[in-house]
Formats: structure tokens, sequence, C-alpha cells
């Protein structure tokens, strides 16, 4: 089974002092099946990009470079025209609903979604 890690998750692996509880859930986890998506990617990265150019921030770029490269090598799963359609379908039917998501959350559901995984 696939588990999607929504960004909040990655985020909170980057802070000096994660939650426990996020910690201990994420170590009985089989970390094969852990996966990130481009989405994530790209809202850590604007995050940090954000950030003042200093140490602080060029090491917690070169933490979450080496993360997307060791931790999920090949576990990285992009935004694609399937989940584009996917997209639009739960964007409208949260909007209709009176409860609409972010773009880039929308975007992960959507992935998620069409690889039948847990997020």
């Amino acid at each position: 089974m696939m588990i999607i890690l929504d960004t909040n998750v990655i985020f909170e692996l980057m802070k000096s002092s994660p939650s426990i509880k996020v910690i201990e859930w994420l170590n009985k986890q089989d970390a094969i099946q852990l996966y990130i998506t481009t989405i994530t990617i790209a809202e850590i990265s604007y995050g940090l990009h954000a950030l003042p150019q200093g140490r602080r921030r060029q090491t917690l770029e070169d933490s979450f470079n080496n993360a997307i490269h060791d931790a999920f090598k090949y576990r990285v799963v992009p935004f694609t025209e399937p989940a584009a359609h996917v997209y639009g379908k739960i964007m409208a039917f949260r909007k209709n609903l009176g409860r609409p998501m972010s773009i880039l959350d929308g975007q992960i559901a959507a992935i998620a979604l069409i690889h039948e995984a847990v997020l």
C-alpha cells in the first residue's frame, strides 16, 4: 500500500524538535511504502527560498535535498495529466460543498486518488 506523506509531515520532520507522535507513527511504517509528491517538493522549496539567505536556510535546504535524494529516491510521485482531471473534480466537489480546498492540497489529494494511496 502506498502512503503519501503530506507536506506538513515533511515540514514537521525538518523542525529542530519534531513531534514525538509523528516520529512514532513514521517508525511504525514500512519505509518502502512512504512516498512524497512533486507538490510537496514545490511547497517546501518555496518555504525554504522565502527564508533569508544564511546558514539556517542553507542547512535546511541541504537537509531537505538529501532527504529527497536518499530517503525518497524513486518514491516521488508527480502531478500528471490524469491527476489534473481528478483534481478538477475534487476542487469542484469541495467548492459545491462550501468547503473549498487549497490548490496544492487538491493536487496532492488527486495524486493520492489516482494511485489509490493513503494520504
